[in-house]
């Protein structure tokens, strides 16, 4: 009988435990680097419970939209990051970013908002309700060269948790990889995931599309960028689930 009733009270309190565990677990997504001259944001999951990014919307005022528009991916797990392109554009120079769980009150509400961060001099229209989230402070901004990165753990905020991030670092959190970069003849594009039956578009800094080609395998596709003219492009790799924009230099 003895071992019966200890037997009950080991499972007693693992049930309790594990009920404890699940209600004290929480999601806790933010920006964890920016870059406005390609309109690509990495997320981060820094909670200990699985979270709906699916159902969060980027804000640039007056621009916005939903993350499932950005990706087929639905849920980020702990500590999970994901590297996606924007579909609202961001200015290089001076610019406002936010992260909300919803478009609750057209993002007006604080209790939406997730992160935020503001880059140039120029106070923006969604810096009230980032103070009044508590993820930001008023009249600052991010003063250093794009792309951006979070230094934080998850719970620091303001601009004493942004730093640099170099390029070599941005590329390492993408699915896309590019190189040699910069280059002079021949540009190699790999996704790391594998992709098929999508495309590859590259575009000068104006904006002109000078090169796009079809993906129909995961193999290396090779661009040969000989008789361009020198300077910075931005390429673009899209399937029908995902998109990504990335940056190279032609020598």
């Amino acid at each position: 009988m003895k071992r019966n009733y200890t037997l009950k009270a080991i499972l007693l309190l693992a049930i309790t435990t594990f009920c404890l565990t699940n209600l004290t677990a929480q999601e806790n997504v933010r920006i964890l680097a920016l870059d406005p001259a390609t309109n690509s944001v990495t997320l981060k999951n820094f909670g200990d419970a699985s979270a709906p990014v699916s159902n969060y919307w980027f804000c640039n005022f007056p621009l916005y939209a939903q993350v499932s528009a950005m990706t087929s991916t639905t849920t980020l797990g702990p500590g999970e990051e994901i590297n996606l392109s924007s579909t609202i554009n961001f200015a290089v120079a001076d610019g406002e970013f936010g992260l909300y769980s919803t478009n609750s009150s057209g993002f007006g509400s604080s209790a939406a908002m997730l992160d935020y961060l503001q880059w140039g001099s120029a106070g923006h229209q969604r810096e009230t309700v980032a103070v009044a989230a508590g993820v930001w402070n008023a009249g600052t901004f991010v003063n250093v060269t794009p792309p951006y990165e979070y230094t934080g753990d998850g719970t620091q905020n303001g601009v004493a948790n942004w730093s640099t991030l170099s390029v070599d670092d941005f590329d390492a959190l993408s699915n896309i990889s590019i190189y040699p970069n910069p280059t002079n003849s021949i540009l190699n594009v790999e996704v790391k995931n594998g992709m098929s039956n999508g495309t590859i578009a590259v575009f000068d800094m104006l904006g002109k599309k000078i090169y796009n080609h079809s993906i129909t395998s995961n193999d290396i596709s090779k661009i040969d960028v000989t008789n361009w003219n020198s300077g910075l492009y931005l390429i673009k790799i899209a399937s029908e689930n995902s998109s990504e924009t990335r940056r190279f230099i032609k020598n």
